[in-house]
């Protein structure tokens, strides 16, 4: 169990590092986000093609520094991470491509809440799988432990070993997905809902596709996506979660200058319901739904300064007290399951890190670049509850007052050179009225790595 609370505060930790998201792409990684979605992971290669034939190997290094100060505990750590990749080239436009890691988390200071983390070493095979191109590359077919995600990433953007098939016409995209959790080490494994996910690691199926068509620079998709719970649970005792996602989406630009995206999601499914005593489980139908947005708008004078918008929402359930977790106390066993829960990656503001669910998030921001290669930004985060007498996150806020609280996300990212660069995030909360008088203490998060690979 030990191991397992320091593998989940890492998560919690590097899912955080998203601030300037725009049109959201693929997160390769689950530790080190992709290049799009974050520029301070960026992995840049040397100019060798991948699709030259042979063998091509390499490794990437990220120490990272993260220092967290709140009212219940603090927490200084440093996490190594090390992965070593290789790739084959098989035949025309198909190759292997395998990499292992190793994240060694050492603790610095642990107080209050963090006091039971120790130091600790996690090695596991990360990616392994065969990718294959056909006619030209509109056919594009993968097997094997990948990354896998769905429209923004918000309802599924994470590792599994399974299969995607992609077909690209010049009118439209069909993309299609299947993915098993239950082999990945349970240590490193992120869907985690309940105990038996903790405990013998999440056994959790996938299946889904995407249809997408561009027009004027403006790309339209629909989604869905099933996810089912294969865990094996005492009928008194069930807690599965197993939910439907469908949504629909837009991403482009506007204007010469001005550039958006926009996701709305519709959750249906089944979770259980415990009575008050937490002995006695009911099942209950879902009926959630989520909005993630965005507007971008660039200047174009100098320093290269950009302006942000963006609005999130998840929707609420006034007896759900845990949005990290499959069930909810309700003493109206008829009545449905409100709350939003995904399985992809949400990052809304360093400090407090929340949960899109019962939530809305609404920020504003700006970026400027000093000099080539390094971008100063910043943001201010306002946040209210969908039902002001629900929680946030795991059992936060509970007072019955919709004012959350606001915080601001800081950045500097610095591509020193093509294979090196670093970044620095910092981000304050401030509790709002949802928070008891215990908890008006303020929320400092400090995050810095460097990025070098070889």
């Amino acid at each position: 169990m030990r191991l397992v609370r320091i593998v989940f505060i890492i998560l919690m930790l590097m899912v955080s590092i998203n601030l300037f998201a725009q049109s959201v792409q693929a997160d390769i990684e689950r530790f080190f986000h992709g290049s799009e979605v974050d520029e301070d992971f960026r992995i840049v290669y040397s100019d060798k093609s991948f699709s030259n034939s042979g063998i091509q190997y390499g490794a990437i290094l990220s120490p990272i520094f993260i220092f967290e100060d709140n009212d219940e505990g603090r927490l200084g750590s440093y996490i190594l991470n090390a992965k070593v990749w290789g790739k084959v080239y098989l035949w025309s436009n198909s190759f292997f491509y395998i990499r292992g890691k190793n994240s060694y988390l050492g603790i610095i200071t642990n107080k209050g809440i963090y006091e039971t983390y120790e130091s600790d070493n996690l090695l596991d095979l990360d990616l392994a799988y065969l990718s294959m191109a056909y006619l030209n590359n509109s056919i594009n077919i993968s097997l094997g432990r990948n990354y896998y995600m769905i429209g923004t990433g918000l309802v599924l953007n994470g590792r599994g070993d399974g299969a995607e098939v992609a077909w690209h016409s010049s009118i439209f995209s069909i993309n299609l997905l299947g993915l098993y959790t239950g082999l990945l080490l349970k240590e490193d494994n992120p869907y985690r809902l309940n105990d038996k996910d903790i405990s013998d690691g999440a056994k959790r199926m996938f299946a889904g596709g995407t249809l997408s068509t561009f027009f004027y620079n403006q790309k339209i998709y629909l989604f869905g996506l099933v996810q089912i719970d294969n865990a094996e649970q005492e009928k008194s005792k069930e807690t599965k979660y197993n939910s439907e996602y469908y949504g629909i989406g837009l991403d482009g630009v506007l204007f010469t200058n001005m550039s958006y995206y926009a996701e709305f999601v519709y959750e249906r499914g089944t979770s259980y319901i415990s009575n008050q005593s937490g002995i006695d489980f009911e099942k209950s139908n879902i009926s959630a739904f989520a909005i993630n947005s965005g507007i971008y708008y660039y200047i174009p004078v100098a320093l290269s300064p950009m302006l942000i918008f963006q609005y999130s929402f998840g929707s609420g359930d006034k007896y759900r007290s845990n949005y990290a977790g499959s069930n909810r106390i309700d003493p109206d066993t008829n009545g449905d399951d409100k709350g939003f829960i995904a399985f992809g990656t949400f990052a809304g503001g360093y400090a407090l890190k929340p949960n899109l669910g019962n939530i809305h998030i609404i920020r504003g921001g700006f970026s400027f670049s000093p000099f080539s290669g390094m971008s100063l930004g910043a943001k201010y985060l306002y946040y209210l509850k969908d039902k002001k007498e629900g929680y946030i996150n795991s059992a936060e806020a509970k007072e019955p007052n919709a004012f959350v609280g606001q915080g601001v996300d800081v950045s500097l990212r610095w591509q020193i050179y093509y294979d090196l660069s670093m970044y620095v995030n910092y981000g304050l909360f401030l509790p709002g009225s949802a928070y008891d008088s215990l908890s008006n203490g303020t929320r400092n998060f400090v995050m810095a790595g460097i990025n070098l690979s070889i």
